[in-house]
């Protein structure tokens, strides 16, 4: 086993290493290194004067880009500048809260559910709308600032100067308010534009800094004393009640402090940013990512997000000779999202994420890119001409394809990928790793399938409409029901981290098995996932030390409908476990017989099969929710009781209309062995699983990597 071990460690080790390239190292920056910048003419933080030197030549060359950048900062000449009358309000609150979906935007005071057309009216609907022109504003003085940086032209000048004077006379007369229902908590985390510390320092980074930097030599002593002393200042200090440590909201407070500091030179906030102990840039980096560079909330959406703030920091940090960059794991941050790249271009939607992909976020790929020496990034960093592209001076031409490298495992984030070469190009994914707090869901074990280039096996991240107080967030996103995983007397499991039990990959097949103890009272849950060209095997063991137990496999699938003989009785009951009031139920059906499901779709379908076993299994197929409630999955409960029980079961996607191609499926569990007999049209696989870390294919043990409890 030891030698198992080590196996794992050095090719864990060597993905890495391929991974990042070669991921630089220098020595610790000091704080003596960090010191408050010399101004010269221009701009500071928002570009450096041989990123600015690119910008100008791309407009009088005529880049679309470029160009249209500064012909919106014209249009909104002529547009009417409104400063709403306080401060705006978390879109947590923009939901219906019977049906509990996002509402449609009539006018800035009227504001309808899109399902049962009840109209919103006041506060915090409105303040919803405030903080979306606040928002607005910002991006016009950006656009202003940058269309004056460009052209010179003092009528973009005049726009920004009102904008940005504007809000310093306004910020601190603004009431300070926090994302509670009535907005007037006071507590630690607030803000005055904002509702939110986390929303006012991701202004200050995207939009308020670069906007006031780009003017900052054209504003006359008087008002470059009112920006800093009355806008840039008390922000500042905002930031600053409001630690937060090992979460997304300090790298934004971080990044923030950093570009605050530095434009009006005071280094104390500079310093704070990056060597607080509990706080700070190095502080995150060492407590906050894993060996492989994912953030700890283990959230694709996440990860990307809280990448944002900590590259700004970097680049504002650059832009002043100090780097960031080489002092801590930023580099197999941003190449970590293409490792985990689905067949369909998104990332798996772990967590609370809606659709992350790392098209969607190519700013920290430019960024990076002059950085490091990574053919990784050399390729990704290509494309169309973009603003970011053409600031870092990066190549512009076609995307060229990842090379993903088949199937991964990264232990220290707790993913498995397992990739199979076939013809339909299965690909799944596993977590067991730590749970991901406040933005973390409880699914441990859970898996998402693709094949085909598309995903059926559905991980439902959370809300479009990001309804974090609402039940449906509650009970059903983050609740185990909506996950590809096994629920235990109908709750949801308690947030905990699972075990890598063994990791094998062959030529013909591809292997992952990882267990829990803590997710549920006195319960251990060990799954083993085995992946072939052709379907996806899973068997679950499941062993109570309290007593009698209900256990419900559950299976959620894109797919149109789904249809299984063995529950032929139509039924609208609602379903008595958490989350269960979201699942719309259709049939039900009970049977120690085979078991057949069919999700079918237009283009693509897939079969359930499970084998007959001597245990009575209760079947529900229904529907659950998807990116809303009004988008539906189709779903299949399988439901047993007792002490322990075992499940085996196999996913074959397949092309619309095509028969099955499973001939036989038997399954059989003693005392936690399990033994398997498949054989298709085209092959026949026996194997033996102990139910930890021993996997064996026809009777010979497979070659590949194992791994033992830790």
């Amino acid at each position: 086993m030891r030698d198992s071990c080590a196996t794992i460690l050095a090719e864990t080790m060597l993905g890495l290493w391929m991974l990042a390239g070669n991921v630089g190292a220098q020595e610790a920056l000091t704080r003596e290194q960090v010191l408050a910048p010399e101004r010269k003419q221009g701009p500071l933080l928002a570009c450096t004067p041989l990123e600015l030197g690119r910008l100008r030549k791309a407009y009088g060359e005529g880049e679309k880009v470029v160009l249209q950048r500064v012909q919106q900062a014209r249009k909104r000449l002529s547009a009417e500048l409104v400063f709403p009358p306080r401060g705006g309000q978390h879109n947590q609150w923009y939901q219906c809260e019977s049906c509990q979906i996002g509402l449609q935007t009539l006018s800035d005071t009227k504001h309808r559910c899109p399902k049962c057309k009840k109209v919103y009216r006041g506060a915090p609907f409105d303040d919803v709308i405030f903080s979306r022109v606040h928002a607005h504003n910002w991006r016009r003085a950006l656009d202003a600032s940058w269309a004056h940086a460009l052209t010179g032209r003092a009528e973009f000048l005049a726009d920004a100067k009102k904008i940005v004077l504007g809000y310093a006379k306004r910020y601190e007369r603004y009431p300070y308010h926090t994302n509670s229902k009535g907005g007037t908590r006071k507590v630690s985390g607030g803000g005055h534009i904002k509702e939110q510390s986390l929303s006012e320092a991701s202004l200050m980074i995207d939009s308020i800094v670069p906007a006031c930097d780009l003017i900052w030599s054209s504003m006359s002593p008087a008002e470059r004393k009112q920006v800093g002393e009355h806008l840039i200042r008390p922000m500042l200090a905002n930031l600053e009640r409001a630690p937060r440590g090992k979460s997304n909201w300090q790298s934004f407070h971080n990044a923030a402090m950093f570009a605050g500091g530095a434009l009006i030179g005071e280094a104390r906030w500079m310093r704070r940013s990056i060597f607080h102990k509990t706080n700070g840039f190095l502080f995150q980096m060492k407590r906050c990512v894993s060996a492989e560079g994912m953030w700890f909330e283990n959230s694709w959406g996440y990860h990307l997000y809280t990448l944002r703030a900590l590259t700004a920091h970097a680049e504002y940090a650059r832009r002043v000779s100090i780097d960031l960059w080489h002092q801590g794991p930023l580099q197999l941050m941003v190449e970590l999202p293409i490792a985990y790249t689905m067949p369909d271009g998104s990332l798996p939607r772990f967590g609370d994420d809606v659709n992350s992909r790392v098209s969607y976020r190519t700013g920290f790929i430019q960024a990076a890119r002059p950085i490091f020496e990574s053919p990784l990034l050399d390729r990704m960093s290509q494309g169309p001409a973009s603003w970011q592209s053409i600031l870092h001076g990066n190549k512009i031409g076609s995307i060229l394809p990842m090379d993903q490298g088949g199937s991964r495992l990264f232990p220290g984030a707790g993913h498995a990928i397992l990739r199979s070469p076939g013809k339909k190009g299965l690909c799944s994914v596993t977590t067991f790793g730590s749970f991901g707090g406040f933005h973390g869901h409880f699914d441990k074990l859970s898996f998402v399938l693709f094949a085909y280039g598309n995903e059926f096996g559905v991980d439902p991240g959370r809300a479009r409409s990001q309804a974090y107080r609402l039940p449906v967030h509650k009970l059903w996103y983050r609740g185990t029901i909506a996950h590809n995983a096994v629920v235990v007397d109908g709750k949801s499991q308690r947030g905990t981290s699972g075990k890598l039990l063994l990791f094998q990959k062959t030529p013909g097949y591809q292997a992952v098995a990882v267990s829990v103890d803590q997710a549920y009272r006195k319960m251990h849950h060990a799954r083993c996932l085995i992946q072939t060209d052709e379907f996806l095997l899973i068997l679950d063991t499941l062993r109570s030390s309290a007593g009698e137990r209900r256990f419900d496999w559950v299976y959620h699938n894109r797919s149109a409908s789904v249809q299984c003989r063995q529950a032929p009785h139509k039924t609208k009951a609602t379903l008595d476990r958490d989350g269960g009031r979201f699942v719309e139920l259709i049939s039900t059906g009970q049977t120690s017989e085979a078991i057949l499901a069919h999700f079918e779709g237009p283009q693509r379908g897939l079969f359930l099969h499970v084998p007959s076993t001597r245990t009575r299994t209760r079947i529900f197929t229904g529907t659950g929710v998807g990116r809303s409630v009004l988008d539906r999955i189709p779903l299949v409960i399988l439901s047993r009781t007792g002490r322990k029980a075992s499940f085996a079961s196999l996913l074959e996607p397949v092309e619309a209309k095509a028969p099955s191609q499973v001939l036989e499926f038997a399954a059989h569990e003693d005392k936690g062995v399990w033994r398997v007999v498949v054989r298709t049209q085209n092959k026949r696989l026996e194997l033996r699983w102990d139910g930890a870390n021993s996997l064996e294919l026809d009777g010979q043990a497979a070659p590949g990597n194992r791994g033992k409890k830790r």
